[in-house]
């Protein structure tokens, strides 16, 4: 099965089902199917088989045309994320060696750029206006033929060429391949059991991976709405007005929902589920959650490598911590049906139950590898298994804890701290809103924990205070030397806290 045949499927079994829903449109199954089909013949006129073709744009309908027709056209979709600066886009639309180039209007400014700078891109398609030196995408795919395109490619070719976020260094392309995305996508779907009626709400931007969730659903024949830009107040109209039956949500979202007024005057009485991810969901916003929202939660862990989610914590394991088991709320859940995981030391040997090592994956869905990266690509495997860089244990349940990505592991003194450790005695103050820890050099300890921490709103609050209350939670080592107050944390497009851009910003030298 290809990426392409997910829409194939549904537009010969439920053609006149609703597959998408954006602000005023509606798209049914056999819609979707012919838009992807006429951009992938429309792409076979100018490129050829195994070529990339990069998407620049915010949330559309024709993301979703990108989604499935660039793979049916035998290219690569090269994912780029919106936000970047544009120095970041020409670089890697250079390292992608991209040759069409498919375009919102509001990045107008950045063609001329591209056209200048990267001579690989030969055509330039505008999604939603006209750009100059560009064909407007009406035009593009307008005359392009509604049949199934001629070639046909194999389950081993690149599908999604997705950059990572950055997070820890300059992003790589992240090769996907036909059979990498339809594992990671069947996985969920026999994780998540969504019955056919699923009205399912996505809330974030469509250039990260986690918009394999929309495929999931689509897969499974169900309708997908899906938000230009979240708020929440957009969030509760639509739940009511469309329907809706589930939806994903990072933990703040959540928390920011909870405090909002108008939830007091939204019905929700359609809504069965949230998911989340991205971070753990505190326990008292999960007592609070349930009982407002009146619905279950589920949280997934993945990463673009791994082509979604591979470990799951389902509704029941949530309402076990609601009920006063909250520690299971710090676990990122089990390993998921078609995943299998290790968790190993530095030697790659597997160690006991409860201990700390490096979670290793091994499935379908991991990554082929780095596009032009091959040292990049040797380096994250061992004997075919895919090194996650999460430092992590499990218990003899089977969930999976995460003590912290390898790369945020602070080592003062000889000793190593982890950074989420740090943040759950940080959150812990009353003042404080969001937090995160970091390693910052320091001559005596080669590296000290520097706090840095959003206050709540009104709060009034001094270094001295979030100190003293981490050394009631926390080792003496482990408590903070250094706190830094910021209006808000930096983060990339789901949520997750660019701790490499607070390491340069904190350091002695940034």
């Amino acid at each position: 099965m290809l990426v392409g045949d997910i829409v194939e499927y549904g537009a010969r079994k439920h053609p006149d089902r609703l597959a998408l829903r954006f602000e005023d449109e509606r798209i049914d199954y056999r819609q979707l199917r012919d838009r992807s089909r006429r951009l992938a013949n429309a792409l076979l006129e100018v490129a050829e088989p195994g070529d990339r073709v990069a998407v620049l744009s915010g949330n559309c309908t024709e993301y979703f045309d990108c989604y499935y027709g660039v793979p049916m056209a035998g290219m690569a979709l090269t994912i780029l994320n919106f936000r970047s600066h544009p120095d970041q886009v020409t670089a890697l639309l250079e390292h992608s060696g991209a040759g069409v180039l498919i375009v919102a209007a509001e990045f107008a400014d950045l063609v001329d750029r591209v056209r200048a700078e990267v001579p690989t891109v030969h055509t330039v398609v505008a999604i939603g206006g006209a750009v100059e030196s560009a064909v407007e995408w009406a035009e593009f795919v307008g005359g392009a033929a509604v049949s199934e395109p001629a070639v046909r490619p194999s389950d081993d070719d690149t599908a999604w060429l997705v950059y990572t976020s950055g997070t820890t260094g300059t992003p790589k392309g992240v090769m996907l391949s036909h059979r990498n995305l339809l594992a990671g996508i069947t996985s969920s779907a026999l994780q998540w059991e969504l019955p056919e009626d699923t009205v399912f709400l996505f809330c974030f931007p469509l250039c990260h991976v986690g918009g394999y969730v929309t495929l999931v659903n689509h897969l499974l024949g169900a309708t997908v709405g899906f938000l230009r830009a979240y708020d929440n107040a957009t969030f509760l109209r639509l739940v009511d007005e469309w329907q809706v039956t589930q939806s994903g949500l990072a933990p703040t979202m959540i928390s920011f929902l909870l405090r909002d007024p108008a939830l007091d005057t939204s019905a929700l009485t359609s809504l069965r589920a949230i998911g989340y991810g991205s971070a753990a969901i505190p326990a008292a916003v999960l007592r609070e959650g349930l009982q407002r929202f009146g619905c279950d939660f589920y949280q997934g862990m993945g990463m673009t490598e791994l082509a979604g989610n591979v470990l799951h914590l389902d509704s029941a394991t949530h309402r076990r911590a609601a009920a006063g088991e909250t520690d299971l709320l710090m676990s990122a859940g089990k390993p998921m049906r078609l995943a299998d995981i290790r968790v190993v030391d530095d030697d790659f040997a597997d160690i006991a139950i409860g201990e700390v090592g490096e979670m290793v994956v091994r499935a379908d869905q991991v990554t082929v590898g780095y596009w032009n990266d091959p040292q990049a690509t040797a380096a994250a495997f061992t004997d075919g298994w895919f090194r996650t860089g999460d430092l992590v244990r499990q218990d003899d349940e089977g969930f999976v804890y995460i003590v912290d990505r390898k790369k945020d592991l602070i080592i003062s003194g000889g000793e190593n701290v982890a950074s989420l450790m740090v943040e759950q005695a940080l959150y812990r103050h009353a003042a404080v809103a969001e937090a995160a820890a970091i390693g910052v050099p320091d001559e005596t300890w080669g590296e000290v924990v520097c706090a840095v921490v959003v206050p709540r709103d009104g709060a009034r609050v001094e270094a001295a205070d979030i100190i003293a209350g981490c050394r009631d939670h926390l080792a003496g080592f482990q408590v903070p030397r250094r706190v830094e107050f910021v209006d808000a944390l930096p983060r990339n497009v789901t949520g997750k806290i660019l701790k490499r851009e607070l390491r340069e910003r904190f350091s002695p030298a940034g």
